[in-house]
């Protein structure tokens, strides 16, 4: 009897009383209304990696099975939800792509049996992604994070590890090929579940509003595939058919758009691997026993190379125009609001920026399904090429209005964005000339300098969005508004700079050279912060502010006519003074 996913209990789901059962995906509809109604509310893997992959796993499981046509299809399942037995017999009808073991088709397997003959067995915990490889192993590097950490895993966990591996996969050496969207891409949901504000909306509190409010139409995936892709389902899980291998010495090829269902997107299969299944045990992640559990893997290289994919769960970017779109990765130091437009609004006229195309889809269907604030649950690994850094995790708010309105909040986002970032360097720049005699003498990570900066002028900038977004004026006194909204985040940018600078520089018990530093740098950033330096005048022309006496050369204009009033009004008291004189004497002479 083969493991089939679709109805085995491999998913951790957490109800709305708090109770975590372990259940199939069709679990996730299970008592979403009636009197006993306790819904599904979130996933509860062990790691949170394994929620973000089953999560976009899941997005794409509804859209393969459910396949709404449009808009109008995908607005009726929101409605009204699916019931178990609908799901399951969506889930049913879909190709026999879900067998984890078993001699035919394996889930996210090679199906090349008898290519892995003579590979070496991999220790299980390898499928993990912030395992140590095996050169820190061998130098012994695994300071942090462990080895022998896990010797086997129910399999649960397995394909949790498995599906995680190959939707998020780093580079691993020479032919160890990259997930569809690079190692470590940033993924971006649509949580329409949470207002701005982090209230939940009471109706909607299960987990399916948040995966059906990324789920595609056919209509959306037509449009993201080629003219020539194929669009026969069973093209959308790779592991059907023997691989697309990709060395070219041996005559393999990389894998674009037109070779697969678009669907793929979802299930790319990079990484070549077959599972080791072995006797029951008990799993070393989730301590739950097993009838069968999985001790190592095997794996060749030259797996799916994909090329020119545009993955709808992902933000993209571009350097030039006319160059390709690329996902974006997590980056150290997380995220906040400085990522906020560029991952929430998307102006038309942007060619070097693109919002996820989910997040782009629900800023049309939040209206039609009278949601008008939501949140942004951001996630992926931030990856140094094989090593894994961290997992970047976060949620942002979503404003959804129409198109004038978003393009008014990207406007007003990216100047107040441009001039905390402008802030954040002289600030930083200023605590290192108060601390240190030369700058390159600076020791120790500086970092959190600018850290610190952004993380206490968030909450004045997200009450600025959420102002303009729910303010009911026209657009010509909205865009007044904001300006209004600049020169007030000016102040506070100013307030929290000097506080940041602060709390790094204190004053008491430094001796009179460091004082001296600390007091200039000070000064110097008041100085640029109320706008009176040319660093000043550039911040304030990012916010559409006017500098103080209107910029350097109008104040320095203004003291040159000054000086040419006060220099002419003395050669005149001189000459009236003279004449006097001149007076005087002619008639003390008569």
């Amino acid at each position: 009897m083969t493991y089939d996913l679709r109805c085995e209990s491999w998913i951790p789901w957490r109800r709305r009383s708090g109770i975590v059962q372990w259940g199939p995906p069709t679990a996730l509809v299970a008592r979403m209304s009636g009197p006993d109604a306790d819904p599904v509310v979130a996933i509860a893997a062990p790691r949170p990696d394994f929620n973000g992959a089953l999560a976009e796993f899941l997005i794409g499981l509804l859209s393969a099975a459910l396949q709404p046509a449009n808009e109008r299809e995908w607005k009726a399942r929101w409605d009204e939800p699916p019931t178990e037995e609908v799901l399951r017999n969506a889930l049913d009808a879909l190709p026999a792509a879900f067998n984890l073991d078993g001699d035919g088709p394996r889930f996210f397997q090679d199906l090349g049996i008898a290519d892995f003959a003579d590979v070496e067995l991999a220790p299980v915990e390898q499928l993990l992604i912030d395992t140590p490889g095996d050169q820190g192993i061998r130098l012994n590097k695994d300071l942090f994070v462990k080895r022998a950490r896990v010797e086997q895993l129910g399999r649960p966990a397995a394909a949790m590890a498995l599906l995680t591996l190959q939707t998020y996969a780093p580079a691993g050496g020479q032919g160890h090929r990259t997930s569809l969207r690079g190692g470590g891409p940033l993924s971006t949901l649509v949580d329409p579940r949470v207002d701005a504000e982090g209230r939940s909306h009471a109706d909607q509190r299960a987990l399916w509003y948040k995966l059906w409010a990324n789920v595609e139409t056919a209509a959306q995936l037509a449009g993201r595939a080629p003219a020539d892709a194929p669009s026969t389902l069973a093209l959308a899980f790779p592991w059907l058919a023997s691989t697309r291998t990709s060395n070219a010495r041996a005559g393999g090829r990389a894998t674009s758009p037109g070779d697969g269902h678009p669907l793929q997107a979802y299930f790319g299969m990079p990484r070549r691997i077959r599972l080791e299944f072995g006797d029951a045990g008990r799993c070393d992640l989730t301590g739950r026993d097993d009838k069968r559990t999985v001790t190592g893997f095997r794996m060749l290289n030259y797996g799916v190379q994909y090329e020119h994919w545009h993955h709808p769960l992902s933000p993209h970017y571009r350097k030039k125009p006319t160059e390709e779109w690329l996902p974006v990765h997590g980056q150290p130091g997380g995220l906040g609001w400085r990522d906020w437009a560029a991952l929430t609004l998307q102006p038309s006229d942007d060619a070097l920026r693109e919002a996820a195309a989910a997040v782009r889809a629900f800023s049309r269907r939040g209206t039609d399904v009278g949601v008008r604030r939501a949140a942004l649950h951001a996630f992926g690994y931030d990856m140094d090429n094989m090593k894994a850094r961290g997992w970047v995790e976060s949620n942002l708010p979503v404003f959804v209005c129409p198109p004038e309105r978003a393009r008014l909040l990207h406007d007003t986002a990216a100047a107040l964005t441009e001039a905390a970032s402008l802030a954040a360097s002289v600030v930083f720049g200023a605590v290192k000339e108060a601390l240190f005699q030369s700058a390159d003498n600076a020791g120790g990570d500086l970092g959190h300098v600018r850290t610190e900066l952004w993380s206490d002028t968030e909450s004045a900038f997200y009450a600025v969005m959420h102002d303009l977004a729910a303010s009911p004026v026209d657009e010509y006194t909205a865009a007044e508004e904001a300006r209004r909204r600049c020169a007030v985040f000016a102040g506070v940018l100013r307030d929290a700079a000097l506080a940041v600078f602060d709390r790094w520089c204190p004053a008491a018990g430094l001796e009179p050279a460091a004082l001296r530093r600390r007091v200039t740098a000070r000064y110097n950033l008041a100085t640029m912060l109320m706008g009176y330096s040319k660093l000043g005048e550039q911040m304030f022309g990012l916010l559409g502010l006017t500098p103080p006496g209107g910029g350097r050369e109008a104040r320095a204009k203004a003291k040159r006519a000054r000086s040419a009033a006060n220099s002419s009004s003395g050669v005149s008291q001189t000459t009236k003074r003279s004449s006097r004189k001149k007076r005087s004497a002619k008639e003390g002479t008569e």
